[in-house]
């Protein structure tokens, strides 16, 4: 028994003194996934390929994404719609896609929920404050 106890008291110390498992850091080598800035997903707004991004095009973006996400079409996401808003947002947008998040707690998602992120994006881009994200605004704000 006293064989099995000493043993037993090795392979412990043994275990305590192996590296931990290594977590995710803020400071850790880079993912190994492709990497997107929220700018990148600025510029999918760019409907007529100018270089800049207005606050209409914007609008109509967010209003079209909305309505295919509104698979019932009753003027808000349910939680199934959101579910599938969400998963088509990672898809696309991968690690800068902003989660759709019921601010009310309503049960649902309306428009201005859906285009919250997006419109916060946009006037961090919009650095002089005209209602345009120009290639120089794009070039000049930071990542």
């Amino acid at each position: 028994m006293r064989g099995q106890l000493s043993v037993f008291t090795i392979v412990s110390l043994l275990c305590a003194c192996a590296a931990p498992t290594p977590r995710w850091s803020p400071v850790s080598a880079p993912r190994s996934e492709s990497w997107h800035t929220g700018k990148m997903m600025i510029a999918n707004y760019d409907s007529d390929n100018d270089g800049t991004v207005t606050r209409a095009e914007l609008e109509a973006g967010l209003r079209q994404y909305f309505m295919q996400a509104d698979t019932n079409h009753d003027g808000r996401l349910d939680p199934d719609e959101t579910a599938a808003a969400n998963a088509r947002r990672i898809a696309i947008d991968q690690s800068t896609a902003i989660p759709l998040i019921d601010w009310n707690d309503d049960g649902y998602i309306d428009f201005n929920e859906f285009a919250a992120g997006v419109r916060s994006e946009f006037q961090r881009l919009d650095l002089n404050g005209d209602g345009k994200v120009t290639i120089d605004e794009f070039r000049q704000a930071p990542n």
